[in-house]
């Protein structure tokens, strides 16, 4: 290293002077490309989900019970504890309550299917990538959805 010289980082990770020649690592390009898609993929999830394992399990036990409920001509609050506890917060009634749940859910699934579409195309051109300058386009030019 020369006092004074300018260091840059480069797709891979590497530092590199100005003026040093330097082979890329196509394959830890490559990986860090794809973990960077996958990151902005679970980024954009989680701003239509709380986040949280314990979340995810109220979601979806409340989607079976929704399920379950509009199929049921006699449900009973002992049947779906989760859906009845809903009443006067997100609808007025166990059947409203039970189809805002099932369209929340399916609201979020055709935006979840956007962000798995974008991320496998992502991987998809970062693998046929011939260079670390393709490997930088298909990582940077995916198109990610709006929530």
């Amino acid at each position: 290293m020369y006092p004074g010289c300018l260091i840059l980082t480069v797709p891979d990770g590497t530092p590199v002077e100005i003026g040093q020649e330097w082979e890329v690592d196509l394959g830890a390009a490559r990986a860090s490309a794809c973990a960077a898609i996958d990151a902005m993929a679970e980024t954009l999830r989680q701003t239509v989900l709380t986040p949280g394992a314990g979340q995810i399990a109220a979601y979806q036990a409340k989607e079976a019970q929704a399920t379950a409920l509009l199929q049921d001509s006699t449900p009973t609050q002992g049947e779906y504890p989760d859906i009845f506890n809903e009443i006067g917060v997100t609808a007025d009634s166990a059947a409203e309550v039970a189809a805002a749940v099932l369209a929340a859910a399916e609201k979020w699934r055709e935006f979840g299917r956007k962000v798995e579409r974008a991320r496998l195309a992502g991987k998809r051109a970062v693998a046929g990538a011939a260079d670390a300058a393709g490997i930088v386009a298909a990582r940077d030019g995916l198109a990610w959805p709006r929530a």
